[in-house]
């Protein structure tokens, strides 16, 4: 089974794959750890999404894996199920708040969550439209339990997440 996970940063991929997959007994690729062991991130911590995507294409060969990074939606990874972790913007603000995001940085994850970045670009990418699970309240475990349940049952959506409205406010705001 090859499973990606992506998401805007602080949506929980990290802690939610890790725990997939010893669950389900899936090799873990994590693309923030391949990118820096191949040397692949620039001077301001950008990644060269063609130079990733061609150091994973030997990776991704194997039939059993999870692929777990923000950049999963950037290109195609042979895959049976995509899912885009969401989380509310407003819970969002506080985690990335707690890594010390802050002016710029902090803005420009909060806009691409509202504006759904991360959904669009797996879309784009992705064979079969992405499966989105809001993990605004949801403890890890039971974000796994979610992701093993449409697995398993084959489910093709869990959340419809829509965050326009906060958007709105935001722009309102500026």
């Amino acid at each position: 089974m090859r499973i990606i996970i992506t998401g805007s940063p602080g949506t929980g991929k990290s802690s939610i794959a890790k725990m997939l997959s010893k669950r389900l007994g899936l090799e873990l690729l994590d693309l923030k750890r391949i990118a820096i062991r191949k040397k692949l991130v620039g001077k301001n911590h950008e990644v060269d999404i063609g130079r990733l995507a061609k150091a994973m294409r030997p990776l991704v060969r194997k039939n059993d894996f999870i692929v777990e990074g923000h950049l999963a939606c950037e290109f195609r990874i042979p895959a049976d199920f995509v899912f885009v972790l969401r989380t509310h913007p407003s819970v969002l603000k506080k985690r990335l708040s707690k890594r010390r995001y802050g002016g710029k940085k902090l803005d420009e994850n909060l806009m691409s969550e509202m504006l759904d970045y991360c959904v669009v670009r797996a879309q784009a990418e992705y064979k079969n439209p992405p499966i989105e699970l809001d993990t605004s309240r949801r403890s890890i475990a039971e974000c796994a339990s979610e992701i093993e349940k449409a697995i398993k049952r084959k489910k093709k959506k869990l959340d419809s997440v829509d965050y326009s409205d906060e958007l709105k406010k935001q722009l309102k705001l500026r």
